[in-house]
């Protein structure tokens, strides 16, 4: 019995670690709390791991920081670049190359702008989500685009509307430029006896990826250029990638058969959801 009760009071405090360790490493700021019922030993490692947090965060916050600022400044003097190119003789093909630079790097700067505010501290509301895809389409469809929508019934969800909006421009905006036809959008609710998943997927009929870019292409600024041309920072899937980690979920991406893409989020759901 004394074995016992060593035993739970020790397991416990770890149990408590190691959830806390995850969900740091899903990007949440987690502390454990230090109290007088705590053994010594373990209120010592729950203090190394709090200063552990705050170290990093901190770290993480003066990267952020630093970023957006060179992102702002450069804004500056881009658009006054542009404005200058712009009086210049537009039908000079040069000075058309210079504007087309100009807005490459622009395009750029968004994106490491998108990527520091990756939306943690919007709140979650009620949202449609079959509503929010639809709205991120419709402008890509008042364009001209050829985008199929293939939408099931789906449950008010609890979401960063911002941030799942966000979401699924990159995917479309990586779709639309790689795969160019056959775009697709799919979005259903898939459960079994153990859980229930919203699975939200962009298929394209592109060049595809190189299997060993399937999981590399996530990674901040690497991009697959073998395979789908290699523009823009190598951000977008990343960024992706992170607001899906805020809602619970994860990101696959697997080529089709015939040629294309499969981008899939799916994140689960409760039950009482349905």
């Amino acid at each position: 019995a004394a074995a016992w009760i060593f035993v739970r009071q020790l397991s416990a405090p770890l149990k408590r670690l190691v959830i806390a360790a995850r969900l740091f490493g899903q990007g949440r700021s987690v502390r454990l709390p230090v109290d007088v019922d705590t053994a010594s030993e373990m209120a010592e490692v729950y203090r190394a791991f709090n200063q552990m947090t705050d170290d990093v965060e901190q770290a993480g916050r003066e990267r952020e920081l630093m970023l957006a600022g060179v992102s702002h400044d450069l804004r500056t003097p881009l658009t006054r670049l542009r404005l200058s190119l712009e009086l210049l003789d537009s039908d000079n093909e040069l000075t058309s190359d210079m504007v087309r630079d100009i807005e490459d790097m622009n395009a750029i700067l968004d994106q490491f702008l998108a990527f520091i505010r990756d939306g943690r501290d919007e709140p979650m509301e009620a949202c449609d989500l079959n509503e929010l895809i639809s709205a991120v389409v419709a402008p890509y469809l008042q364009q001209g685009r050829s985008i199929r929508l293939c939408l099931e019934e789906m449950p008010s969800l609890e979401l960063r509307r911002v941030s799942i909006k966000r979401m699924l421009v990159n995917l479309l905006e990586n779709a639309l430029r790689y795969g160019a036809q056959g775009i697709e959008v799919a979005a259903s609710v898939v459960s079994d006896e153990h859980a229930a998943h919203v699975v939200i997927s962009v298929l394209d009929r592109g060049p595809g990826l190189a299997p060993e870019d399937l999981q590399r292409i996530f990674n901040p600024f690497y991009r697959g250029d073998q395979a789908r041309g290699g523009q823009g920072a190598g951000l977008g899937l990343a960024i992706v990638q992170r607001i899906a980690a805020q809602h619970g979920g994860k990101v696959e991406l697997q080529n089709r058969a015939g040629g294309g893409l499969e981008a899939s989020v799916y994140w689960a759901i409760a039950v009482h959801e349905l």
